[in-house]
């Protein structure tokens, strides 16, 4: 097993960063966590990131459900639907 260097830490919070935030941190914004904050904030980070994916899918479910509810013959159609509508808002 290969141990992380501090370069390959600062590395990866900067990926986990811009997976959660969309844009990498400011030039130097990690450099004065220790090796172990680092390692906190990247599982942070990637915990955010999870969530926000699974709150994302719920909602998607229950946006293609009232849809269908409200007579759309099948998902893919109220797929269509709900990305018109994103479409026009």
């Amino acid at each position: 097993m290969v141990i992380a260097t501090y370069d390959d830490m600062l590395q990866a919070f900067s990926d986990a960063f811009k997976e959660y935030h969309g844009v990498r941190p400011s030039y130097g914004y990690g450099n004065s966590f220790t090796y172990d904050e680092l390692g906190d904030e990247i599982l942070k980070l990637e915990k955010w990131a999870e969530e926000d994916a699974q709150r994302d899918a719920q909602e998607e479910a229950r946006a293609v459900s009232s849809v269908m509810a409200v007579g759309c013959p099948d998902e893919a159609t109220a797929q269509r639907w709900l990305d018109d509508a994103w479409e026009i808002y």
